[in-house]
């Protein structure tokens, strides 16, 4: 059994060493996962609380990047009667998670990545929660859709496995938080207002339009205005160090990630209040998420 699993390992984290021992070790502290069922929970919440996922193609360092999806099943008709037939069949989202016999998320971004991805005999998803990030190990089934929307499908990971200390600690920022930020953005610009995505204690990232997105370069710094309920809570300065785009249901989101420049300890300590106050807005929404569902899901 070591063996096989030191094999598949291998297989979907090429590159890494993986000792019969420290395998024994990861199964043993629940750090390697090879029950469907125990990977199931993080599916579920990456597909409720609608968690961006990073994709990584057959170890390769390139990065893409997609969001889990629903199948929802077709609609039978009564030819007869006319109508979608019985009740006790009626379906619940996510309950296609339970089967354990696939995954469905919508196409990578960048768009290349679809076409590699068709190729790619070890697919691993990457899940980040409050502590630590969950790499799962998938593979390619077809290109389908779900209703008119296009998605792929995967085969339910069977492995899995837990990667502390992949990136700084960040905090969900819920939709019904009210919180925005506010991005000075020179003199002959407009001030753009959108909604921070996450936050941490070094840094933050936030959405916008394409053609904003256009405005924000590589390393540009930028005047950052946060408000908490329309209240001020801290102004300064953030580096932009990233810009991607992630498929949604409607569309496409544009995200930047800045990394923000604290200056004193004071400012400091603003922001780790803040960072508090958002995860637990985040907590509180996912046990909302959790008692709509059903399903017990995974700060």
């Amino acid at each position: 059994m070591i063996n096989d699993i030191q094999q598949q390992l291998r297989h979907f984290f090429p590159g890494q060493n993986f000792p019969e021992q420290e395998i024994e070790e990861g199964l043993e502290k629940g750090e390697i996962f090879t029950e469907k069922l125990k990977i199931l929970p993080f599916l579920q919440t990456a597909l409720f609380d609608e968690k961006v996922l990073e994709v990584e193609l057959d170890g390769k360092p390139r990065i893409y990047f997609s969001r889990l999806q629903d199948d929802l099943p077709d609609h039978t008709e009564d030819e007869e009667e006319n109508e979608i037939l019985s009740d006790e069949d009626e379906y619940s989202p996510g309950d296609y998670l339970t089967k354990m016999s696939h995954i469905v998320t919508l196409p990578l971004e960048p768009g290349l990545g679809n076409l590699h991805l068709r190729y790619s005999r070890f697919i691993v998803l990457r899940m980040f929660t409050n502590t630590y990030a969950i790499e799962m190990g998938t593979t390619f089934e077809d290109l389908t859709r779900v209703g008119d929307l296009p998605v792929l499908r995967l085969s339910f990971p069977t492995l899995a496995k837990i990667s502390r200390n992949a990136r700084e600690f960040r905090a969900k920022v819920p939709e019904v938080m009210d919180f925005t930020v506010l991005i000075k953005m020179g003199k002959k610009l407009k001030t753009i207002t959108t909604a921070p995505l996450d936050i941490s204690i070094k840094g933050m990232s936030f959405s916008m339009s394409q053609d904003e997105q256009k405005l924000f370069l590589p390393d540009a710094i930028h005047s950052l205005q946060l408000y908490l309920n329309d209240e001020l809570v801290a102004g300064l300065d953030g580096t932009v160090k990233k810009l991607s785009k992630v498929r949604k249901k409607g569309g496409i989101e544009y995200i930047c990630e800045v990394e923000f420049d604290l200056i004193t300890p004071i400012l400091a300590a603003v922001i780790e209040t803040t960072v508090a106050s958002v995860q637990r807005a985040h907590l509180k929404d996912l046990a909302e998420k959790s008692d709509v569902s059903g399903v017990k899901l995974i700060a």
